[in-house]
């Protein structure tokens, strides 16, 4: 109960601002872009780019993955965004931050893709794509580990920011 008790102030003290809201919001949206744009870098990056051919990439990749993968994918955004904004707000507050654990939940959550057909395309420039046909949930394991880690990170994050301390004089 206390590490809840420590995640509430946290968000509290840490979402006082609207700069670390636009923060998180703007990184998830970047996530949840990156991960609908990145089987097609080869078109974006191409003579014919546009910025309909985009919108068109992005409406056709969200509205071919199914309602669990979006919502991983989502929720995977959002808690990377705000273990972002955490990290920032640690940062700011403290000349030495450890966010080892913190970045590597956001890395995974990038590496990892909510939706297995993204995941296949990502995974496999970095030549791990067939490891997923073995999965028994094809992938959507890699969706659920990146959640707890990335919430684990927050966890950690949370106890950091909450930790009150004395001024040494």
């Amino acid at each position: 109960m206390d590490s809840f008790r420590q995640l509430r102030d946290a968000l509290k003290e840490v979402y006082i601002s609207p700069a670390y809201i636009m923060a998180t919001l703007g990184f998830a949206t970047f996530l949840i872009l990156f991960n609908a744009l990145i089987n097609n870098y080869r078109i974006i990056f191409s003579s014919s780019f546009s910025f309909l051919l985009t919108l068109s990439l992005v409406r056709g990749t969200l509205s071919s993955i199914n309602i669990i993968s979006l919502l991983l994918l989502v929720l995977m955004s959002l808690l990377a965004g705000i273990v972002l904004s955490m990290t920032i707000f640690l940062v700011k507050r403290q000349a030495t931050a450890k966010v080892g654990m913190s970045s590597l939940s956001i890395l995974a959550g990038v590496i990892a893709p909510a939706c297995p057909s993204c995941a296949i395309g990502l995974l496999s420039v970095l030549g791990v794509g067939s490891f997923l046909a073995i999965l028994p949930f094809k992938g959507l394991e890699l969706g659920v580990i990146a959640v707890f880690a990335l919430f684990i990170s927050i966890l950690y994050l949370s106890k950091k920011i909450a930790a009150k301390v004395c001024d040494v004089r």
